[in-house]
């Protein structure tokens, strides 16, 4: 067995991180859906929470609720944006990725060579400064078209503008094999009443100004939104839905009839 060594993680078999099963295999970037169980093999689609200090994920993204910076100035559309937890602190950070050598990856497909004059190019990091998610946006599109890859480059889904019944203005979730898994809906955009919804049309988080249940007196502005995940909601869904709700104002946004 060959060992690739990627974040400080071997590949091999494990404990289940998700309890299902005695031992899951982890390709020393993610968890595959190889199991056993008393000596059998099996399959098993990796999914649900992980548990804490699982290799190969951030725990940013099992966060539920979160409270992100909102700039009213479009001429600072590229500052750098906190995001913080319910108590205040930081969980991370979103940052326009810096021009570039992209660094050999799987599949990377040399990160559309983080060309900024083609496309905006966007990063979730953590509070360790770690890139969780980056997020890729062609320029001078029609409708916007977000591409998301993981911490390693890797394919993670789209997140592609649509305009449906009425010319309503939604944002459709697919997967990395284009299977459709949600979308970000709403009436009003300038009312930032704004729900995401999977496949089967159930609510699975919101995007609001509404504060209930969080103290005030943590965060220094009424400006910033915030953003409710529920946790039913897995993966590849929950990736998605994270880099939807935290980079709404920055590389997912309505036309201009929007905010």
């Amino acid at each position: 067995m060959t060992e690739v060594q990627r974040q400080g993680q071997v590949e091999g078999w494990r404990e289940d991180p998700y309890g299902r099963h005695e031992l899951r295999f982890f390709d020393g970037v993610r968890w595959t859906p190889y199991v056993r169980d008393a000596g059998k093999s099996g399959l098993d689609e990796p999914g649900g929470p992980l548990t804490e200090g699982a290799p190969g994920r951030s725990a940013l993204l099992d966060e539920n609720v979160f409270v992100v910076e909102r700039f009213t100035d479009l001429g600072r559309r590229w500052s750098d944006r906190s995001v913080l937890r319910p108590d205040g602190t930081k969980a991370g950070m979103l940052r326009r990725a810096a021009p570039a050598n992209p660094r050999p990856a799987p599949g990377l497909k040399a990160l559309v060579v983080r060309d900024q004059s083609k496309n905006d190019v966007v990063e979730l990091v953590d509070d360790q400064q770690a890139v969780v998610l980056t997020l890729i946006r062609p320029v001078g599109v029609a409708k916007s078209s977000v591409e998301v890859r993981d911490g390693e480059g890797r394919d993670a889904g789209r997140i592609l503008q649509q305009s449906l019944r009425r010319n309503e203005t939604t944002f459709a979730f697919l997967g990395a094999n284009g299977r459709f898994l949600g979308d970000l809906q709403t009436d009003n955009w300038v009312a930032w009443d704004l729900r995401i919804m999977d496949s089967h049309a159930r609510q699975v988080a919101t995007i609001t100004r509404d504060w209930k249940g969080l103290d005030l007196t943590n965060f220094s502005s009424p400006d910033d939104y915030v953003v409710r995940v529920n946790d039913s909601v897995h993966e590849p869904l929950r990736t998605l839905v994270v880099a939807c709700a935290l980079s709404l104002e920055i590389v997912v946004r309505p036309d201009s009839r929007g905010v």
